[in-house]
């Protein structure tokens, strides 16, 4: 059975193109379920994950001949989204954005909640964006498919930091937990606790 070990920056949906496959394919195949429910979603996987890519099914179709036919592969693309905050962790609306994803650029505007999305090719490693405000613009260029699961204090600290937070340092770490718990209404302890996890899952997307 074909087996592929994952790589930092690597999902499911990345492994699913790269294989030729739509990633329901892999994520839902019986011999994946175990990995299934030790991540439980398909966008987070560890390096050295195993992953189960079932061989190709040859398919036929039967066309007239003297006819030029075109044949489409479905894909699945990902959607990448971006909250925009200012320095105050408000929304910043209404902001002119460019991102550009292996040589191709869209342009847009964020929403009311500083929210923008676009699609971007599954297995699409780095997004370069840049937002300009008046006649400011700030430059990023940020990693996609680089976060651990949140049941680990890498995903945790990886969450904060996407989400504004300073997490250089274990004391920085421990203040960012408590600015975050504050914020939410979430009991102050300074710690992973799983209430705060499972904030931070549901405000970061993933």
């Amino acid at each position: 059975m074909p087996e592929h070990t994952v790589a930092a920056g690597e999902c499911i949906l990345s492994i699913a193109e790269e294989n030729g496959f739509q990633w329901e394919t892999i994520w839902n195949h019986a011999s994946n379920s175990q990995l299934k429910a030790d991540r439980g979603d398909p966008n987070v996987l560890f390096p050295n994950d195993v992953v189960f890519v079932p061989e190709k099914r040859l398919k036929e179709a039967t066309k007239a001949t003297d006819q030029t036919h075109k044949f489409v592969k479905k894909g699945t693309p990902g959607k990448v989204r971006l909250r925009l905050l200012d320095w105050k962790r408000r929304p910043r609306n209404g902001v002119r954005y460019s991102a550009e994803v292996d040589g191709v650029t869209v342009e847009g505007t964020s929403d009311g909640d500083g929210m923008i999305e676009f699609y971007a090719k599954a297995n699409a490693r780095q997004v370069n964006l840049a937002v300009t405000e008046g006649t400011r613009t700030e430059r990023y260029s940020l990693q996609l498919g680089h976060v651990d699961p949140v049941t680990t204090d890498s995903g945790v600290k990886r969450r904060l930091e996407n989400l504004g937070y300073l997490c250089e340092g274990e004391e920085a770490l421990r203040a960012a937990l408590l600015a975050f718990q504050k914020e939410k209404q979430l009991d102050e302890t300074g710690e992973a606790d799983e209430a705060t996890r499972a904030a931070l899952q549901r405000l970061h997307g993933c």
